[in-house]
């Protein structure tokens, strides 16, 4: 085999450590050879990106857009409620967890919040009650959750059943739902800030009335809203109807009434004795005896 010089160029045999033309070294040239080979792969190797942290920037840089688009699409829904703007497919799911988020913590933080007055005006502290425990908050989320699902569900069925074609899509149902009835968001943060308002106070019973009315008048917005939210989601997701739009909103309307008193029916008994064995467990009737 025969290789050549590199200092001269002359071919030289393969085993043969200096060039008979120049007396070049060439065992001291292979090294030099392998040595920048290695630092030119170990170059190439460095300027390559990380494959691992490529996926990882992605889905970051992904997440940061789906979050600005969402947060677009909440604005523009706030300020024209039924004029649609573009939405990505989970964009209602995302609303109505939000919604039944913040209804339970509202419904837990009034609970909560009477258990604490009740405590401070019970003078003599006979009993002392405890706030609800995960467990039960828990349980209320699911049944918030459940009414949610009674709106989505029988909204979206009454759609596909009152378009002649069925040609509804349940993800834009969704998006047009949650487009409708964003407001509620805004409503249910001033429900919770309402309910720690909330005082009652025997010398002044007309504040707490008054505040107490005030987290009404905030329910029934937020009742209301997902009432008009409802009739208008189904009246816009029909295009061509199968009959007057009016009947299929009133079947909607009956439905979804008796959806929630066939579930009211069942699921009240459970709360009570849920709540009473709550409060069982977590009465402190330490101070009781202690007065003997």
């Amino acid at each position: 085999m025969q290789n050549y010089c590199p200092n001269c160029g002359e071919a030289v045999d393969g085993d043969t450590r200096f060039c008979t033309h120049c007396g070049y070294d060439l065992q001291q040239a292979t090294a030099e050879s392998a040595t920048n080979t290695t630092t030119n792969t170990t170059q190439t190797t460095t300027d390559q990106p990380n494959p691992a942290a490529a996926p990882t920037n992605d889905r970051v840089a992904q997440l940061q857009n789906y979050s600005k688009n969402y947060f677009s699409w909440f604005v523009e829904s706030i300020k024209h409620p039924n004029t649609e703007a573009p939405a990505e497919k989970y964009f209602g799911i995302i609303s109505m967890v939000l919604s039944a988020l913040l209804l339970t913590f509202a419904i837990v933080a009034a609970i909560n919040r009477f258990i604490k007055q009740v405590n401070e005006s019970t003078a003599s502290a006979m009993v002392t009650l405890k706030n609800l425990s995960f467990g039960l908050d828990t349980k209320l989320f699911i049944v918030v959750v459940i009414g949610v699902l009674f709106y989505i569900l029988i909204g979206f069925g009454a759609s596909a059943l009152g378009d002649k074609n069925g040609a509804v899509n349940f993800f834009d149902y969704l998006n047009r739902f949650g487009h409708l009835t964003n407001v509620g968001l805004i409503l249910n943060i001033v429900l919770i800030f309402s309910v720690y308002t909330i005082t009652f106070n025997v010398d002044s019973p007309l504040t707490f009335v008054k505040q107490l009315a005030f987290a009404l008048v905030v329910v029934a917005a937020i009742s209301m809203v997902w009432q008009v939210g409802y009739i208008m989601a189904i009246n816009n997701s029909i295009n061509e109807k199968r009959f007057d739009k009016f009947y299929i909103i009133l079947i909607a309307l009956v439905v979804l009434s008796l959806a929630f008193y066939i579930f009211a029916r069942i699921e009240s008994e459970n709360l009570v004795l849920d709540f009473a064995q709550e409060f069982s467990q977590n009465a402190s009737l330490g101070d009781l005896f202690s007065n003997f």
